[in-house]
């Protein structure tokens, strides 16, 4: 049943992201060749052209990122808090199979556009040769740092489930309130995001101390910086995994839709 309700919540999403995605492309392709373009005859007008296409690709490239954030936010409180979370808990599903939808949805869009932002780039200032040799340095790199790959890898991965899950469990511990819902799941969200800075930053001296008796700078010792980016990834992994059974007990046991 995960599988038709990721079905569901792909349609819906893509429908809004991929002609974004594709103006983005389309803008960076015209960039390319404005940017490569030179001519003796009006200058002045391909300058503008130039400028108003960059202006345009930006705004595309802001408008991608923050209608990522706001469809995230949208499709879980509007499709589960809200109205039409009444026809999804009529659904012959569990809570926490509609919950792993909208974070494995969410989390792929987020993967997706990132790419496509990436991607555009690539493709505005494309030279065959750099990108060559970048891609042949990225492939040495990861062939003689494996392990270093593999965490970063599993630390991007853990980031973003948690960081998708400390915004749902905001926004259901905020759907609690009689009032001001939406003020609630804010205020609550920068509460998590408080608390959790502040463990980090007294926390995490101590714990290199702990762990390898000395404060020294992991990031100088490819085998402590491996071993520090696992810590890292286990800890968002756990987070993630507290935000989500929060969030699921929420919409089992004490769900308030409006």
């Amino acid at each position: 049943m995960v599988f038709k309700l990721l079905k569901y919540d792909f349609k819906s999403m893509l429908r809004v992201f991929v002609p974004l995605w594709l103006a983005l492309l389309a803008v960076s392709f015209i960039n390319h060749f404005s940017l490569t373009a030179t001519s003796s005859y009006a200058d002045s007008l391909i300058w503008d052209m130039k400028n108003i296409a960059m202006l345009v690709f930006f705004g595309l490239i802001i408008a991608a990122g923050v209608l990522t954030a706001v469809l995230v936010i949208q499709r879980f409180y509007l499709g589960l808090l809200k109205d039409e979370g009444y026809l999804m808990f009529t659904l012959p599903v569990k809570p926490w199979q509609l919950l792993t939808s909208k974070v494995i949805s969410a989390m792929v869009v987020c993967v997706l556009s990132l790419g496509v932002g990436v991607l555009s780039m690539m493709i505005l200032g494309y030279q065959v040769e750099d990108y060559q040799r970048l891609f042949s340095n990225l492939g040495t790199s990861i062939r003689e740092y494996p392990g270093t790959a593999a965490a970063l890898l599993a630390l991007a991965v853990t980031w973003g489930f948690a960081a998708i899950t400390q915004i749902y469990v905001s926004l259901a511990l905020g759907h609690l309130a009689n009032r001001h819902r939406i003020a609630w799941a804010v205020g609550i969200y920068i509460a998590i995001q408080t608390v959790l800075s502040w463990l980090f930053t007294n926390g995490w001296d101590p714990l290199r101390v702990m762990l390898w008796g000395t404060s020294y700078p992991v990031f100088l010792d490819v085998g402590r910086f491996n071993q520090f980016l696992w810590i890292m990834a286990g800890g968002y992994l756990v987070l993630g995994i507290i935000f989500f059974l929060v969030t699921e007990r929420i919409l089992s046991k004490k769900l308030n839709l409006e």
